[in-house]
């Protein structure tokens, strides 16, 4: 058994059994939200102020205090001890031996219940902030290279199959859009989670109330809770953080899939940067797309962590429990590995080398089959109808093993227009028909990217 004191532990005749300790303690993790509790605790300081628990003189010095420990802490300095349980009992033990017993004042009126749901808050709103920048900077990057490459054509694919002729531009801006719904879910996110839990002690509220509504504006919230057992309890904020990261990671996933497609000698759309690639320990000749097999692979991770936490809050009683404490882990990993997958998919594009003569090579005539019978319908033919002729045309090339648009003349006498459609058929002619307000065409793609270019003017949506 342990005989180190605790903080809390004048119910207790014996220290905590050393195996209990491993599981208990979660300050090896947990340190990644100091600045966040010294933030917390300031704002708490704040409002003991202002209800005369403390003095201005006792604030500044407790102030001073805290602003050290936060300072040592990014210089790397050794603060904590293997007594400490969590970073918010460190902060506090580090706090009493510099400054004295006025440390001791400064958990009046706060229970780690409220004080790790404010503090977890913070750190939650803080990183949504940092992510919304990183997403930015990566839609960016994407707008750049698609208004760069206006004009190139690319086959368009459902089922990996080629479809429809589209402009490789209006194919990443379906990259930019969907990144900008991953901005506006963390922003609802924040929108959402703005209501201070300081003050709902262990779950009953306080006995030493202050003004909520100061110490939340103190720590950048909106409004305070409104009930307490809800503050302490409840962790669906963390889950629809992590809901949210999930959704970045699988955005990003599918298109790391095309671009490990695209790298293959049967693609040959795309070139890595030798930075974002590897190569084989037995074949010398091999370059691997390592940077997007990761990115893809990373998801599973995220979704997992979301899954974790899930399995923890489901069955945990109100209000407190300790299971709870499994909600950070989660959370910290997901984070670090967003923001290193949203960092690699930016440079990654950055310096790519996209083999547009490569794409335009390898589309096949049959991504106009769709146009001839467009162009039927125009001179009549019901679609259904025009579907079959087209159909039976494309089935009749492959048995001789050429495109539809390369049978014979005699197979298109019996079409309305007869082999002037052929002529018609060509890739760009197929693109700039779809100028209609989303589609590929020309027009629409340049409309994209002004309403892009609004979207990232304005921070705020």
């Amino acid at each position: 058994m342990s005989n180190t004191k605790k903080m809390w532990d004048g119910r207790f005749e014996s220290g905590m059994a050393k195996s209990m300790m491993e599981l208990s303690f979660s300050l090896d993790f947990d340190k990644e939200l100091l600045e966040e509790d010294i933030q917390g605790s300031l704002g708490h300081c704040r409002g003991l102020v202002q209800s005369k628990i403390l003095t201005e003189a006792d604030f500044a010095k407790v102030k001073n205090g805290l602003e050290e420990i936060l300072a040592d802490f990014k210089a790397g300095k050794s603060l904590f001890n293997e007594s400490d349980e969590d970073v918010h009992m460190a902060v506090e033990r580090v706090l009493t031996a510099r400054i004295g017993d006025l440390g001791k004042k400064i958990h009046t009126g706060r229970s780690r219940n409220d004080q790790v749901s404010t503090d977890f808050k913070l750190y939650l709103r803080h990183r949504a902030a940092d992510l919304l920048v990183e997403i930015k900077d990566l839609q960016r990057v994407i707008l750049a290279l698609s208004k760069e490459h206006l004009g190139r054509i690319m086959p368009g694919y459902t089922h990996v199959q080629q479809a429809q002729p589209i402009y490789f531009s209006h194919y990443l801006m379906a990259f930019f859009f969907v990144l900008q719904r991953d901005r506006q879910r963390l922003q609802n996110f924040l929108a959402l989670h703005c209501q201070l839990p300081l003050g709902s002690g262990a779950m009953a509220g306080s006995a030493f109330p202050y003004e909520r509504k100061l110490v939340a504006a103190e720590l950048g919230f909106s409004d305070v809770s409104s009930n307490s057992i809800d503050a302490v309890s409840h962790r669906d904020m963390a889950l629809e953080f992590l809901g949210d990261l999930s959704i970045i990671g699988a955005s990003l996933s599918r298109y790391a899939e095309d671009f490990v497609n695209w790298s293959t000698a049967e693609f040959g759309f795309l070139t890595l940067h030798d930075a974002f690639s590897s190569g084989s320990s037995m074949m010398p000749q091999k370059k691997n797309p390592d940077s997007m097999e990761l990115i893809r692979g990373k998801s599973g991770r995220l979704i997992g962590n979301y899954m974790t936490l899930f399995t923890v809050v489901k069955g945990a009683p109100l209000s407190y429990s300790r299971d709870l404490q499994e909600d950070k882990e989660p959370v910290f990993d997901s984070v670090k590995t967003v923001r290193v997958c949203l960092q690699v998919m930016r440079e990654a594009l950055e310096t790519a080398r996209w083999n547009f003569a490569t794409m335009e090579r390898k589309m096949l005539g049959a991504l106009l089959a769709t146009d001839l019978a467009d162009l039927l319908v125009e001179r009549g033919v019901a679609f259904r109808d025009a579907h079959h002729i087209v159909g039976r045309m494309v089935g009749e090339a492959a048995k001789r093993g050429i495109e539809f648009n390369e049978l014979p003349d005699s197979e298109w006498e019996s079409l309305p227009g007869k082999t002037e459609l052929r002529t018609l058929l060509t890739f760009d002619f197929s693109i700039n028909r779809r100028s209609i307000e989303g589609g590929t065409g020309k027009a629409s793609v340049e409309e994209q990217f002004r309403k892009a270019e609004r979207l990232l003017e304005d921070s705020g949506k």
